[in-house]
């Protein structure tokens, strides 16, 4: 730099003054981490602080002296599931139906989990047969990491029944996907012709979540619908179900507890427990049902936009809340149905706040509703208590006539405006409070079966994005 240049800089750097200034966006004070300058008349605002005012990501890249201002919502990464284990048929290993990161852990570390195992549907006779091709399948959890553009599995671990006892199915300590009992969906082997034993130990698992104070995982069951309680190697504690259904579940070799509302047993098939969370102080979980349930009757489930969240005092295992979520209007979409309009998973921000996962049942452009809404339920009513309220949850409308107000929903990030391609956007958790990880269940790419009664395979990958947001909190 020349003496001249530097002179210039020398007097432009005197002329350099702090203000005390009060920046707005709307009528909401922007906080500045620095104070203002005008140099030569002119006045010069933080660029952070004018980035997040406008809602945008602001980067400094100080190698290339590079500001990046990115808006809310975007896309950080994609990572997918390239090379995942054969399960024989042509089949291999995926459909992750829940997402956690644990604290503690590296950013690109998570904890996923499978459900039941591959499973299709075949016409037989007129009639629609849920065909299970493996039928050995163990469900199963998986801890793993977000390296390039990839998801590798650091570790696989198979849900475990209680040490010395041995599945009525099995014949040995793993559990299995199969129904549970005659009045579940019936489950056939892959020719859907031969009908296969019933498993009182059989789970669906569609969600997972982590206890800090004891060390336990504790996962959702579509089929009761229940909650499992697991060590970290797999071992099963406990499962917990609605009341009455303990003697439905005879030669359970799964201690089964009855402290869930017997109404839950009224679940629609293949629409109990999906999402699950609990507090990060670890003092409360919080169970989601995917549908809402057949009260009074499936016509009136099918039809109505109720959903119920469950809370659990992990020290005592019981229930201390059950609140009413408002699904979206299927009418104010095209081509959805109401009765696909489900909540498909939970992530707590601290105690009563939650993020909810509520998707519709379309995929690519047809898909309308794949949303994260905050919801606080020290806002809602607790319902738990109320029979007028807790026993119709499904054939109410008019919730201010019984004095109940329903979890109040904020939008964080609507999904298709982000070209999100698939149908099971199932899994949702947070780094910190800009970044949501999501994965979808790709149904172990199981497809239709073709007039010769060969299953087929289809291309649907398994893949985790990582999503960037305005602040959750």
């Amino acid at each position: 730099m020349g003496s001249a240049q530097i002179a210039q800089a020398a007097d432009t750097a005197l002329k350099a003054l702090a203000v005390q200034i009060k920046l707005f966006t709307g009528d909401t004070e922007v906080k500045l981490d620095k104070d203002a300058v005008t140099i030569n008349g002119s006045l010069y605002v933080p660029v952070r602080a004018m980035g997040e005012a406008l809602g945008q990501e602001v980067a400094w890249d100080s190698k290339n002296k590079k500001v990046t201002l990115r808006a809310y919502p975007y896309v950080a990464g994609k990572y997918t599931w390239t090379n995942p284990p054969s399960l024989g048929l042509g089949l291999k290993e995926g459909g992750f139906s829940g997402l956690y990161h644990m604290p503690g852990d590296p950013d690109n570390v998570f904890y996923t989990l499978a459900d039941r195992g591959p499973n299709g549907q075949i016409t037989i006779d007129k009639t629609v047969n849920r065909t299970f091709p493996v039928q050995d399948y163990v469900p199963r959890f998986y801890k793993i990491k977000l390296e390039g553009s990839s998801v590798n599995i650091l570790e696989t671990t198979k849900l475990l029944l209680p040490e010395g006892t041995k599945g009525v199915v099995s014949g040995s300590r793993f559990t299995t996907g199969l129904s549970n009992i005659a009045s579940d969906e019936k489950s056939y082997d892959n020719t859907g012709k031969t009908l296969l034993p019933l498993d009182p130990d059989g789970l669906d698992l569609e969600g997972i979540a982590y206890s800090p104070t004891d060390d336990t995982f504790w996962m959702s069951d579509e089929y009761r619908p229940s909650l499992i309680q697991l060590k970290r190697d797999g071992t099963i504690i406990s499962r917990y179900v609605p009341v009455g259904d303990k003697a439905k579940l005879a030669n359970a070799q799964i201690p089964v507890i009855e402290s869930i509302p017997a109404v839950y047993s009224k679940r629609i098939i293949n629409r109990g427990f999906e999402g699950v969370t609990i507090s990060p102080d670890g003092k409360f979980l919080y169970a989601s049902i995917q549908s809402p349930m057949a009260v009074p009757d499936k016509a009136t489930g099918e039809a109505s936009r109720n959903l119920r969240i469950l809370k659990m005092d992990l020290a005592t295992k019981k229930l201390v809340g059950e609140y009413v979520y408002v699904a979206e209007d299927a009418k104010s979409f095209v081509n959805v149905s109401q009765k696909d309009v489900v909540i498909s998973d939970l992530q707590a921000l601290s105690d009563d706040v939650l993020l909810v996962d509520e998707r519709d049942k379309n995929e690519g452009a047809a898909a309308q509703i794949k949303r994260v809404y905050r919801i606080d339920l020290a806002k809602a009513t607790n319902i738990l208590n109320n029979a007028a309220a807790s026993g119709n949850v499904e054939g109410i409308s008019d919730w201010k006539a019984l004095n109940v107000t329903t979890a109040p929903k904020e939008l964080v990030v609507d999904l298709t405006t982000l070209d999100y391609p698939f149908e099971k956007f199932e899994g949702l958790t947070v780094l910190n409070k800009n970044t949501l990880v999501i994965a979808n269940d790709n149904d172990f790419g199981v497809g239709e079966y073709d007039a010769n009664g060969v299953l087929k395979i289809t291309d649907k990958q398994t893949q985790v994005w990582v999503i960037k947001v305005k602040e959750m909190w």
